[in-house]
């Protein structure tokens, strides 16, 4: 089974232009014509200036750089810039925070706002990790998955469990985005098994420690001990409060009503995934939770937090524990949090032709370095989908007249974007959902040097996977944020009539 991905959209507000660049070009376009009539009176320095600077509004308002347009680039460097001239570039966490016992988790940036609720599962006993929101008003749970052996399986079964993930897609996107589900993500991370699960499982399963087959095992095991690394995949779930405030209301009120109102929900989508054939351990603790995010912020932890969970040792760490004692950027395309230097990456194009279900295979089997993979999607409701395609194909009709009449050539990526909008309108029609998604990927490493040569390997997976990988220059805070925490963020708000 292959699949295709629709190209990214370049259709702007008229024949494929902004209406920044519009601006910026007919600013461009009035300071050239004023240069002339200026020169005509002979001020030629006034005219050479005016000229100067339709130039550079020209090549501002059309020029691409790095995989986006200079004018989508003005935004992210004015705000480093005052970012780092307020000193807001850098962040000190823990005992240096001024709340460090406080109610709220110590992290930077947009997840300063997250704060922990009191939950417990169906069970009566067992605690489930829920991150609300101050001021987003959302509330955050992480699911923990374990995959199946894919490659492995026959094509049949292959096909029956990417039909049964499809249905799960569509259940999220229908049911419980009704029910207040405002978007999910898929991360998955490899971490290195500091504590080697083979050799433990080896030596704990063996009955005869003295054959020859036990030694050999026991030696090959030992060997990969270095190079050894586990994945884990988590499904986030993020819900909107607003959107339940009539079950909240019926439930009491509060926190506790919330987090009532969200549980209930959280029984469902798990039963789903379990129904998909997709193996499930529960949704994290506190301390489980925030065990992977303290990870996250300080990798050289990661083999203290493996040996906990035993002995009689919690697992984990303290929910309030879980956020950095200090973080900074470094230049433009890193951050520096605790004991690691991470760079994250934006997909911006996916593979323009047909893949299989394992194209990103490579990416968790070709790496050796810690890394994180994040895909954030959020359902779009039917009727704003449907209107949203409406208005894509009205907007291509008339930038396709406008253009026969200018006798301007239809290029073979217009036609194909022309081409997508029309399969995606057929796929609505046929009862499935649209999603609005990012595929995020944030690389790890102890050092600068070893971050430089695993994010160029990643680089050249994706681009060999068919993919444009574009580094986020400017904003590797907010990019490890979303592609690094299983926090669900890194999607823009929908605001007004949406189109993709």
């Amino acid at each position: 089974m292959q699949f295709s991905f629709p190209p990214r959209s370049t259709r702007g507000a008229v024949m494929g232009f902004t209406w920044s660049q519009i601006v910026m070009v007919t600013c461009g376009v009035l300071c050239a014509v004023t240069g002339v009539n200026v020169l005509v009176t002979g001020a030629r320095w006034t005219a050479g200036s005016l000229f100067a600077a339709a130039a550079v509004l020209w090549v501002l308002g059309l020029l691409r750089l790095r995989g986006r347009r200079v004018t989508e680039w003005l935004p992210v460097i004015g705000g480093a810039l005052v970012q780092r001239a307020g000193r807001q570039d850098r962040y000190r966490g823990m005992v240096f925070a001024p709340g460090s016992v406080g109610k709220h988790l110590d992290m930077p940036g947009q997840a300063a706002g997250y704060r922990w609720l009191s939950a417990v599962a169906g069970d009566g006993t067992t605690p489930v990790g829920l991150l609300a929101h101050r001021r987003e008003r959302t509330v955050t749970a992480a699911l923990l998955c374990f995959g199946a052996n894919y490659l492995l399986a026959d094509s049949s079964v292959q096909e029956q469990r990417l039909v049964d993930w499809a249905q799960v897609l569509n259940v999220l996107g229908t049911e419980y985005a009704d029910l207040g589900l405002v978007r999910w993500a898929l991360t998955t991370r490899a971490v290195p098994d500091t504590g080697n699960r083979a050799q433990r499982y080896l030596a704990d399963r063996a009955i005869d420690t003295t054959s020859p087959a036990y030694q050999s095992l026991a030696e090959l095991t030992a060997a990969a001990a270095p190079s050894a690394q586990r994945h884990e995949t988590l499904l986030v779930c993020v819900f909107d409060v607003a959107r339940m405030s009539g079950e909240v209301a019926d439930a009491g009120g509060g926190d506790a009503a919330v987090a009532a109102v969200v549980l209930d929900k959280l029984g469902g989508i798990e039963a789903t995934v379990s129904e998909a054939g997709v193996a499930t351990g529960g949704w994290l603790t506190p301390r489980a939770y925030a065990g992977v995010l303290r990870s996250q912020w300080d990798p050289a932890d990661q083999a203290e937090l493996d040996v906990r969970g035993g002995d009689g040792i919690a697992g984990g760490v303290e929910p309030r524990l879980a956020g950095p004692a200090a973080v900074e950027t470094v230049g433009w395309s890193a951050l520096r949090h605790d004991s690691g230097y991470s760079r994250t990456l934006w997909v911006a194009e996916m593979p323009r032709t047909l893949v299989g279900a394992t194209w990103l295979t490579g990416l968790y089997t070709r790496v050796t370095g810690r890394r994180t993979v994040t895909l954030v999607a959020q359902p779009i409701p039917a009727a704003l989908a449907n209107l949203a395609a409406r208005r894509e194909q009205v907007s291509r009709a008339g930038d396709e007249v406008t253009k026969r009449k200018l006798r301007l050539v239809r290029t073979a990526r217009e036609q194909e974007e022309a081409r997508s909008v029309a399969q995606i309108d057929r796929e609505q029609a046929a009862g499935h959902t649209r999603y609005r998604y990012a595929l995020l990927v944030t690389v790890t490493a102890p050092s600068m040097e070893e971050l430089e040569q695993d994010t160029r390997t990643v680089k050249r997976i994706l681009a060999r996977a068919g993919c444009e990988s574009v580094v986020l220059f400017g904003e590797q805070d907010q990019g490890f944020l979303a592609g690094a925490l299983p926090l669900g963020r890194g999607l823009a708000p929908v605001r007004g009539w949406w189109s993709a």
